[in-house]
């Protein structure tokens, strides 16, 4: 009882730098390290770390990859998962200890921004467990938008996925409330953005 209560102490700034200390002893972080929390923290944790290494432009297939993974989550949201699990092909792999460091150093100033305006306990039925499952539903589409190629397409999906994740780590309704206008906004930039795409695409043939 005690280390659970101590476990919803945790703030996802804090979360951030636990990870980079084990990144840093490992040289590199598994993904299967970011789970193993129960409930609500255990959500909100996950799909933090998953979403902040997609806001900044990361060499490779980064954003297919824990776009994919984000779906996958979202999937378990939906049926009511307490505790998030990612099969052991994908759990394996590993975040280069490089794009962690780059994550936390640019993204954890913003988050610290976010935590200090957040109010823990208000409108908390928009944070509860039956929340939780309806905001899968917004978690999936912007996994999706991450995970599809539009180019400048990542930062303002994953952005909505960090303000839902904080938000339920603080229990902070109002905060949900702000995410989703930050996910309609993702919404209609990626559909402009890949219009724009095609468009100077099919100018190019």
């Amino acid at each position: 009882m005690d280390g659970q209560l101590e476990e919803e102490k945790i703030k996802g700034s804090e979360f951030m730098l636990e990870l980079l200390d084990r990144a840093r002893q490992d040289n590199g972080l598994q993904l299967k390290c970011m789970l193993g929390r129960e409930g609500r923290i255990g959500v909100a944790f996950t799909l933090l770390i998953l979403a902040l290494p997609t806001i900044i432009p990361l060499p490779g297939p980064f954003g297919f990859f824990l776009g994919s993974c984000l779906a996958f989550v979202a999937i378990q949201m939906m049926a009511g998962a307490d505790r998030l699990w990612l099969p052991d092909f994908i759990g394996r792999r590993v975040l280069p200890l490089k794009a962690v460091e780059a994550t936390v150093s640019t993204t954890r100033p913003w988050v610290l921004r976010f935590e200090a305006w957040l109010t823990p306990g208000r409108l908390g039925a928009l944070t509860g467990r039956k929340a939780r499952i309806v905001l899968a539903l917004p978690v999936l589409l912007l996994a999706v938008l991450i995970a599809l190629p539009i180019p400048f397409g990542n930062t303002l999906p994953s952005l909505a996925i960090v303000l839902i994740a904080i938000s339920l780590a603080e229990r902070d309704g109002l905060m949900v409330i702000v995410a989703m206008a930050a996910c309609v906004a993702a919404c209609i930039v990626s559909y402009y953005l890949a219009i724009a795409a095609g468009s100077a695409l099919t100018s190019l043939m």
